[in-house]
Protein backbone atom coordinates (compact mmCIF):
# COMPACT_ATOMS: atom_id res chain seq x y z
CA UNK A 1 0.00 0.00 0.00
CA UNK A 2 2.74 2.45 0.95
CA UNK A 3 4.59 1.67 -2.27
CA UNK A 4 1.52 2.53 -4.34
CA UNK A 5 1.09 5.85 -2.51
CA UNK A 6 4.74 6.68 -3.04
CA UNK A 7 4.48 5.87 -6.75
CA UNK A 8 1.36 8.05 -7.06
CA UNK A 9 3.17 10.89 -5.28
CA UNK A 10 6.10 10.46 -7.69
CA UNK A 11 3.76 10.63 -10.72
CA UNK A 12 2.15 13.80 -9.38
CA UNK A 13 5.56 15.32 -8.70
CA UNK A 14 6.76 14.44 -12.22
CA UNK A 15 3.76 16.30 -13.58
CA UNK A 16 4.25 19.31 -11.29
CA UNK A 17 7.97 19.51 -12.05
CA UNK A 18 7.20 19.00 -15.74
CA UNK A 19 4.92 22.03 -15.83
CA UNK A 20 7.60 24.04 -14.01
CA UNK A 21 10.32 23.05 -16.50
CA UNK A 22 8.04 23.74 -19.46
CA UNK A 23 7.44 27.28 -18.24
CA UNK A 24 10.87 28.13 -16.86
CA UNK A 25 13.28 26.17 -19.03
CA UNK A 26 11.35 26.30 -22.32
CA UNK A 27 11.29 22.49 -22.50
CA UNK A 28 8.77 20.65 -24.62
CA UNK A 29 6.17 18.82 -22.50
CA UNK A 30 7.84 15.43 -22.96
CA UNK A 31 11.38 16.77 -22.41
CA UNK A 32 10.13 18.39 -19.23
CA UNK A 33 8.65 15.09 -18.00
CA UNK A 34 11.83 13.17 -18.89
CA UNK A 35 13.95 15.72 -17.03
CA UNK A 36 11.55 15.56 -14.06
CA UNK A 37 11.85 11.78 -13.87
CA UNK A 38 15.63 12.19 -13.85
CA UNK A 39 15.46 14.75 -11.04
CA UNK A 40 13.63 12.17 -8.94
CA UNK A 41 15.81 9.25 -10.07
CA UNK A 42 19.12 10.90 -9.21
CA UNK A 43 22.55 9.40 -9.75
CA UNK A 44 21.21 5.88 -10.35
CA UNK A 45 20.01 6.97 -13.76
CA UNK A 46 17.11 5.58 -15.73
CA UNK A 47 17.04 3.43 -18.85
CA UNK A 48 15.24 4.12 -22.11
CA UNK A 49 12.90 1.21 -21.39
CA UNK A 50 12.03 2.55 -17.93
CA UNK A 51 11.23 5.95 -19.44
CA UNK A 52 8.96 4.27 -22.00
CA UNK A 53 7.09 2.51 -19.22
CA UNK A 54 6.82 5.50 -16.87
CA UNK A 55 5.87 8.14 -19.43
CA UNK A 56 3.79 5.99 -21.76
CA UNK A 57 5.10 7.78 -24.85
CA UNK A 58 6.27 6.35 -28.16
CA UNK A 59 9.83 5.12 -28.65
CA UNK A 60 10.52 7.78 -31.26
CA UNK A 61 9.21 10.59 -29.04
CA UNK A 62 11.28 9.46 -26.06
CA UNK A 63 14.34 8.99 -28.28
CA UNK A 64 13.97 12.42 -29.92
CA UNK A 65 13.57 14.18 -26.59
CA UNK A 66 16.49 12.32 -25.02
CA UNK A 67 18.68 13.41 -27.95
CA UNK A 68 17.49 17.00 -27.54
CA UNK A 69 18.25 17.02 -23.81
CA UNK A 70 21.69 15.50 -24.47
CA UNK A 71 22.52 17.96 -27.26
CA UNK A 72 21.70 20.90 -24.97
CA UNK A 73 23.88 19.48 -22.19
CA UNK A 74 20.98 18.97 -19.79
CA UNK A 75 21.45 15.21 -19.45
CA UNK A 76 24.13 12.62 -20.02
CA UNK A 77 24.29 8.85 -20.01
CA UNK A 78 26.54 6.18 -18.59
CA UNK A 79 26.82 2.42 -18.81
CA UNK A 80 27.33 -0.21 -16.15
CA UNK A 81 29.90 -2.97 -16.45
CA UNK A 82 28.29 -6.10 -17.89
CA UNK A 83 25.10 -4.24 -18.82
CA UNK A 84 24.51 -3.09 -22.39
CA UNK A 85 21.86 -0.56 -21.41
CA UNK A 86 22.46 3.17 -21.26
CA UNK A 87 21.42 4.93 -18.05
CA UNK A 88 20.40 8.56 -18.39
CA UNK A 89 20.81 11.18 -15.67
CA UNK A 90 21.02 14.93 -15.28
CA UNK A 91 24.42 16.27 -16.36
CA UNK A 92 26.66 16.71 -13.30
CA UNK A 93 27.32 20.39 -14.01
CA UNK A 94 23.68 21.22 -14.76
CA UNK A 95 23.02 22.86 -11.38
CA UNK A 96 26.10 25.06 -11.77
CA UNK A 97 25.06 26.03 -15.30
CA UNK A 98 21.58 26.99 -14.05
CA UNK A 99 23.11 29.03 -11.22
CA UNK A 100 25.39 30.83 -13.70
CA UNK A 101 22.32 31.72 -15.76
CA UNK A 102 20.48 33.03 -12.68
CA UNK A 103 23.55 35.02 -11.59
CA UNK A 104 23.78 36.66 -15.03
CA UNK A 105 20.06 37.41 -14.97
CA UNK A 106 20.32 39.15 -11.57
CA UNK A 107 23.46 41.05 -12.63
CA UNK A 108 21.60 42.41 -15.64
CA UNK A 109 18.56 43.29 -13.54
CA UNK A 110 20.72 45.12 -10.98
CA UNK A 111 22.53 46.97 -13.76
CA UNK A 112 19.23 48.11 -15.26
CA UNK A 113 17.87 49.15 -11.86
CA UNK A 114 20.98 51.25 -11.27
CA UNK A 115 20.56 52.95 -14.65
CA UNK A 116 16.91 53.69 -13.88
CA UNK A 117 17.91 55.08 -10.49
CA UNK A 118 20.56 57.39 -12.03
CA UNK A 119 18.07 58.61 -14.60
CA UNK A 120 15.43 59.35 -11.95
CA UNK A 121 17.93 61.26 -9.80
CA UNK A 122 18.98 63.41 -12.78
CA UNK A 123 15.35 63.92 -13.75
CA UNK A 124 14.45 65.10 -10.26
CA UNK A 125 17.46 67.44 -10.18
CA UNK A 126 16.34 69.05 -13.45
CA UNK A 127 12.68 69.35 -12.46
CA UNK A 128 12.42 71.53 -9.41
CA UNK A 129 8.65 70.92 -9.29
CA UNK A 130 9.20 67.23 -8.52
CA UNK A 131 9.28 65.73 -5.05
CA UNK A 132 12.96 65.10 -4.13
CA UNK A 133 11.85 62.31 -1.75
CA UNK A 134 10.13 60.57 -4.63
CA UNK A 135 8.64 57.23 -3.58
CA UNK A 136 9.84 55.73 -6.85
CA UNK A 137 13.45 56.45 -5.86
CA UNK A 138 12.96 54.82 -2.49
CA UNK A 139 11.44 51.73 -4.11
CA UNK A 140 14.28 51.68 -6.64
CA UNK A 141 16.93 51.83 -3.90
CA UNK A 142 15.24 48.97 -2.01
CA UNK A 143 15.04 46.91 -5.19
CA UNK A 144 18.73 47.51 -5.99
CA UNK A 145 19.61 46.36 -2.46
CA UNK A 146 17.42 43.28 -2.90
CA UNK A 147 19.06 42.48 -6.26
CA UNK A 148 22.49 42.77 -4.64
CA UNK A 149 21.46 40.36 -1.88
CA UNK A 150 20.04 37.89 -4.40
CA UNK A 151 23.25 38.06 -6.40
CA UNK A 152 25.40 37.45 -3.29
CA UNK A 153 23.17 34.55 -2.19
CA UNK A 154 23.37 32.92 -5.63
CA UNK A 155 27.14 33.33 -5.76
CA UNK A 156 27.47 31.80 -2.26
CA UNK A 157 25.17 28.93 -3.23
CA UNK A 158 27.24 28.25 -6.34
CA UNK A 159 30.46 28.19 -4.28
CA UNK A 160 28.90 25.81 -1.74
CA UNK A 161 27.62 23.47 -4.46
CA UNK A 162 30.98 23.57 -6.26
CA UNK A 163 32.77 22.68 -3.02
CA UNK A 164 30.32 19.83 -2.39
CA UNK A 165 30.74 18.45 -5.92
CA UNK A 166 34.53 18.65 -5.76
CA UNK A 167 34.73 16.68 -2.49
Amino acid sequence: MQCEELEKEKCNLVEELGVYFERNEAFSPLSARIFSVMVLTGEDGITFEELLEKLEASKSSISTNLQLLQSTGKITYFTKTGDRKRYFKIAPDQMLVRLDEKIEQWKKEKELLEKVHCYKVRYLQNNRDSDPDNAGLLFNRHYIKFAEQMLNNLINLKENISNTINR
